[in-house]
């Protein structure tokens, strides 16, 4: 249970493209695509990029709200 929720980035706080592309099940590439994009919720903070789970979530839940 440990790994799965290291591997998967359930329980974080705060995100980093690796764990948005293990939850999308999307690549590399698209993940930081996605994080740079004007309208995803993501800051820089040095080199990284991060993004809290609540901002995540909310961003989640309203772009699939616009597909339906």
């Amino acid at each position: 249970m440990l790994v799965e929720t290291r591997e998967s980035g359930e329980g974080k706080v705060v995100l980093r493209p690796r764990d948005v592309q293990k939850l999308l099940g999307i690549g590399r590439n698209q993940a930081y695509h996605l994080f740079r994009r004007p309208d995803f919720p993501a800051k820089r903070l040095g080199r990284s990029w991060l993004i809290s789970r609540a901002a995540f979530e909310r961003w989640l839940e309203q772009r699939d709200a616009i597909d339906h």
